[in-house]
């Protein structure tokens, strides 16, 4: 029998990716910033026109960091980063832990340790692929 997905890990990731997908529409439609292509996109293009809008615009408030960042969409915080090609679905355990316990998320994978056990049981299968970044993936 193959090994399938933690259910609750699967449900904690398409929370996070729905979040994502809504924080860059934030971005393209009310920052005018146009989904980045790279992650050195978001540092290089992206980043700076958050700061010259004063970090808010339309009622949302992004705190740039890195290759990513912070914003309170849709009634949840997210902390996320893009991929090497621009890719707004990636995840890690650290922002997927922020993400379940800042948004008091019904899950029993909270802490960061038991996140990461669940994902590496999912590279182990196949499920999730590790990226040559930070990030990792769900399988298409």
């Amino acid at each position: 029998m193959s090994y399938q997905m933690d259910e609750e890990l699967k449900l904690l990731i398409e929370q996070f990716n729905d979040t994502q997908k809504k924080a860059v529409d934030v971005l393209e439609r009310e920052f005018g910033c146009k989904r980045p292509e790279s992650n050195m996109d978001f540092v290089s293009r992206c980043a700076p026109h958050i700061r010259n809008a004063g970090y808010e615009c339309g009622g949302y408030k992004i705190r740039p960091h890195g290759y990513g960042m912070e914003i309170e969409v849709a009634g949840k915080t997210i902390d996320f980063d893009f991929g090497i090609n621009g890719e707004i679905d990636g995840f890690d355990a650290w922002r997927l832990s922020y993400f379940s316990r800042r948004n008091n998320l019904k899950n029993r994978l909270k802490s960061e340790e038991d996140i990461n056990s669940a994902i590496l049981g999912a590279v182990d299968s196949g499920h999730i692929v590790k990226s040559e970044g930070l990030n990792y993936y769900t399988r298409s």
